[in-house]
């Protein structure tokens, strides 16, 4: 389903007066439920120059339809806009990592310890909290590649989104980074409860 058909879904049309890249923000921000991304993380995300990002996000404000938190950027949910989907971009998503952690890992903890944090070429995107899991995203700086490390039932599981053959070594290799960095959290914590 294209994005106008959620927007149209939702209640919104071309008739509310969102223009092609405000469309293109809300898709970016709903791609993930619950999802609350930084600035500069969408700025990466979406190759849009931080003034031109700015202004977007500011009509989208004035219109009710984003919030901005003290963590960044999300859809305003009791706008009902949450349903848009993705703009269907060629990306493929590679599960990299699946594994279990120790049950005295809090991911609240590991959420407050890496939060806004970077490593090699990634920048910290966003996250987003459901009831029953937690998701992290980075992006490279070039915005080529996007790691998402989801902990659900203290299972760890990292995904590295690409969107070329080419980009997926890069990819997973960054992945096993990221998992490199959950390993030091989750040691300390561990160490820090024996």
């Amino acid at each position: 389903m294209s994005v106008i058909d959620h927007f149209q879904r939702c209640g919104l049309s071309s008739d509310d007066g969102l223009d092609y890249r405000q469309r293109e923000v809300l898709s970016a921000l709903s791609e993930e439920q619950k999802a609350t991304y930084s600035f500069q993380g969408l700025r990466r995300k979406l190759g849009l120059h931080q003034e031109m990002l700015s202004r977007t996000l500011d009509r989208l404000e004035e219109q009710d339809l984003v919030e901005r938190t003290e963590d960044g950027y999300r859809i305003n949910y009791d706008r009902h806009v949450s349903q848009l989907g993705g703009a269907g971009s060629a990306s493929t998503e590679t599960r990299a990592v699946t594994a279990n952690l120790p049950h005295e890992v809090d991911p609240t903890f590991l959420l407050r310890s890496l939060k806004g944090r970077w490593f090699s070429e990634f920048r910290w995107l966003g996250y987003s909290v459901t009831p029953s899991s937690l998701t992290m995203s980075w992006i490279s700086d070039d915005g080529r590649v996007q790691l998402r490390a989801t902990l659900l039932n203290n299972t760890l599981m990292i995904d590295a989104i690409h969107g070329s053959a080419i980009e997926k070594d890069r990819a997973v290799r960054s992945a096993f980074e990221l998992f490199d960095l959950f390993t030091d959290r989750t040691s300390a914590i561990s160490q820090a409860a024996s």
